[in-house]
């Protein structure tokens, strides 16, 4: 049938028929030109880019705790009289000290995974400060040289001099801590996790934790492997 016939065909059916017909070629068309998945294809729920997002309060985390007994020394300034040494005065203080360590706690933290592990990416670990130290066990000795009478005042200037000292040591002690936080801070992110219902208590998963400056491994997806269809 030619299409002018096939048109004058179709005008002469009644209106329902010449609808029901424009529908069909409409489904049809649609049908044929909708893109279809390819057999074998398989869409994930992971986005590489989309980390999950462990929402915080703030504040600090302890993550280490290092004790140790510290010895300070402070010898005053030589002096004499008429070219004559007066002896030395020196002032010793030991004392036990506890160097404590934190992390300050970001609003949000991204968590990723890599196989059966979540990675974080923590914040710098640094001292708490002041450092704390036991006046208890605080044990003191001056002594002042023959012609000199200042013991007393070297040993108070010493006891002055140790707050910022203990400050300056507590740098040094940061690598001792690093472990320590490590497990601390992953230990915090996997409550998370179980609580947020991300993984399942008594699973064999494990965080890892990067600090800055440290490589993180390649690979992370935003979900957890188990639950990638």
């Amino acid at each position: 049938m030619r299409p002018v016939s096939l048109i004058w065909h179709l005008s002469r059916q009644p209106k329902a028929v010449v609808v029901g017909a424009a529908l069909a070629v409409l489904l049809a068309a649609s049908w044929i030109l909708w893109p279809h998945a390819r057999p074998g294809a398989k869409m994930s729920v992971a986005s590489a880019n989309v980390p999950v997002v462990m929402h915080t309060s703030g504040g600090l985390l302890e993550v280490a705790t290092i004790e140790v007994t510290e010895s300070f020394m402070f010898k005053a300034a030589p002096k004499t009289f008429l070219g004559l040494d007066l002896g030395q005065t020196v002032s010793h203080v030991q004392v036990r000290v506890i160097y404590r360590f934190h992390i300050e706690m970001a609003k949000e933290w991204p968590i990723r995974f890599k196989d059966s592990s979540a990675v974080v990416e923590a914040g710098e670990i640094k001292p708490t400060l002041p450092v704390a130290f036991d006046t208890e066990t605080m044990v003191k000795e001056t002594s002042s040289g023959w012609g000199r009478f200042d013991k007393h005042q070297n040993l108070a200037e010493l006891e002055k001099r140790m707050t910022p000292e203990l400050e300056k040591r507590a740098a040094g002690f940061r690598t001792l801590a690093v472990d320590s936080a490590r497990r601390s801070v992953g230990d915090f992110v996997r409550t998370w996790l179980i609580k947020e219902r991300h993984w399942q208590r008594g699973s064999a998963q494990s965080v890892q934790v990067c600090f800055p400056g440290e490589t993180l491994p390649s690979g992370m997806t935003s979900q957890p492997t188990d639950q990638l269809h």
